[in-house]
């Protein structure tokens, strides 16, 4: 399978994923185990560890419907690359050492610049809420 058919097939999911609250709930949970999962073994995933929690936080608000600041193609993008990050079989399996987790790494990485000023308006929402409890 080619990697544009498999980012296809996870934006073409993140549609669902997106309009379904028992979906998105499932995905910011595996999300989290697998972070988890993978950092402990990648020191690069390790890295971004912070930059793809904030991500899930952010999926997790806007399902809620607590935060709506930021555009549906953004979260489209985001929504993918989670889901795309927990499928095991992407286009370099992650049990090969070292690159097997670099796609994952190279493609948060162009969603976190991608959403640049977004992001930033989210955790500036996010510091007001804890702020304010």
């Amino acid at each position: 399978m080619s990697k544009k058919t498999n980012y296809k097939q996870a934006f073409n999911r993140a549609i669902k994923v997106l309009n379904d609250r028992r979906l998105s709930s499932k995905l910011v949970d595996e999300a989290k185990s697998t972070l988890t999962s993978r950092a402990d073994r990648s020191e690069k995933i390790a890295k971004l560890k912070g930059k793809f929690q904030t991500l899930i936080r952010l999926v997790k608000e806007y399902t809620k419907g607590n935060y709506r600041q930021i555009s549906k193609k953004s979260m489209l993008y985001t929504v993918g690359v989670l889901i795309y990050f927990i499928t095991p079989t992407d286009v370099i399996p992650d049990f090969i050492p070292v690159s097997g987790f670099v796609d994952d790494a190279s493609l948060l990485i162009w969603l976190y610049n991608h959403l640049g000023k977004e992001l930033k308006q989210f955790t500036a929402w996010e510091s007001k809420q804890e702020k304010a409890h």
